[in-house]
């Protein structure tokens, strides 16, 4: 048993032993919203980061309206990657190194490259090197001139102390101008979908403010051709019927909306078509956690047999142990039992019977002067018949 207790604390020693510790984040980080320096343990200390070979493009607008869409696109290549070929991009207001995302410079993000609202995405490289992501954006409603910035963070094969490879831009300048009077554009308030459920057919929402008319594109991705979708609404209330999509399929639409001489055309947005969801209920988890833990409980037991201690055959075998047993303990039947009598020591009763008195007095009794006693007459009893 003690055997089989080493065995199991050898091998969890060592699965801990064989994780190895890396100051960079060598799975990447998740989409999220985060500064810089945030983005990873390496970030802040630029002793455990080294300068990226990558080139960094950014291609935006020069001027905008406030609060109208804005989209930015960037380019990278010519960077080294590790096997993975996973590369962190952020996209960010400053880079102060504290509160640097695009919100904290009154920027709102519509949707990022991977369909959601982050500052920062994880993109995975083709073998080409080279790749062009997209972030769509609502302009701040202050005017003037603002920045964006782009950073990226990466590892490399030949990294032998595991740091993190850090590229960073020049900020671009775009200059925010007052938005006419009735100019019409998207409400700050709406949300771009992010995906829709295989089969779903359900038309598309759209908040807007000064709109008499609203048209909807689409396509799907990789298309150039679009398609024009069905719009009915009003009082800045739409809704737009795109197909419904099947499989690994995604959905591009642009969004125009008009009023008087104004028609605001805003960038390509996408979502994703994804598996419907899972239905599941509390009895059916209930029955999971049992099935559960049926396994768990059968794994343990199929480890105890294998690791506990064999015994030998003869060990098991008790059958001649037991016979023996059993003929030792065996009674001995009644009618064979022997009668066995006391043997009485016959000189002594005659050495006794012969110091006993007759008394004529007293019949029935013997005097013993030996006791100094009466005796019962075994010959004539007291009260018997003389």
């Amino acid at each position: 048993m003690m055997k089989s207790r080493i065995l199991v604390l050898t091998i969890i020693i060592g699965f801990l032993l064989t994780s190895t510790s890396s100051m960079a984040n060598p799975g990447g980080e998740v989409d999220s919203n985060r500064d810089f320096t945030c983005g990873g343990s390496c970030h802040g200390d630029p002793s455990l980061s080294a300068p990226s070979d990558a080139v960094i493009e950014i291609r935006t607008v020069n001027t905008t309206y406030a609060g109208t869409m804005t989209e930015v696109e960037v380019s990278i290549s010519g960077m080294d990657l590790s096997k993975n070929r996973l590369l962190g991009v952020f996209l960010l207001g400053s880079i102060n190194g504290n509160s640097d995302t695009p919100s904290d410079y009154d920027w709102s993000i519509i949707q990022d490259p991977n369909g959601g609202s982050s500052n920062y995405v994880l993109i995975f490289v083709p073998e080409s090197g080279e790749i062009t992501i997209n972030w769509v954006l609502l302009a701040p409603s202050e005017v003037g001139p603002q920045s964006i910035y782009v950073s990226i963070h990466h590892g490399s094969d030949s990294n032998p102390d595991n740091r993190a490879f850090i590229g960073t831009t020049e900020g671009y300048s775009i200059q925010i101008d007052s938005i006419p009077d009735d100019y019409p554009t998207i409400a700050d308030n709406w949300v771009a979908l992010e995906e829709r459920v295989a089969g779903d057919d359900s038309p598309l929402q759209f908040s807007t403010v000064n709109t008499d008319v609203l048209s909807v594109e689409w396509r799907l991705a990789g298309e150039i051709e679009s398609h024009t979708a069905e719009v009915v609404g009003a009082d800045n209330e739409w809704q737009a019927q795109i197909p419904a999509s099947l499989g690994d399929t995604r959905i591009e639409y642009r969004i125009t909306a008009s009023q008087g001489e104004y028609n605001n055309q805003m960038p390509w947005l996408s979502m994703d078509t994804v598996p419907p969801y899972f239905d599941g209920n509390l009895f059916g988890a209930r029955l999971q956690s049992i099935s559960s833990a049926l396994i768990i409980i059968g794994f343990v037991l199929t480890m105890h047999m294998i690791l506990a201690p064999r015994q030998k055959k003869d060990e098991l075998d008790q059958t001649l142990e037991v016979e023996t047993s059993e003929e030792v303990s065996e009674p001995i039947p009644i009618e064979e039992i022997p009668d066995i009598e006391p043997e009485v020591e016959n000189d002594d009763t005659e050495e006794y019977n012969s110091r006993l008195i007759h008394s004529e007095d007293n019949p029935g009794w013997l005097w013993d002067p030996v006791e100094s006693e009466w005796v019962a007459d075994p010959n004539n009893p007291p009260g018997g018949d003389s």
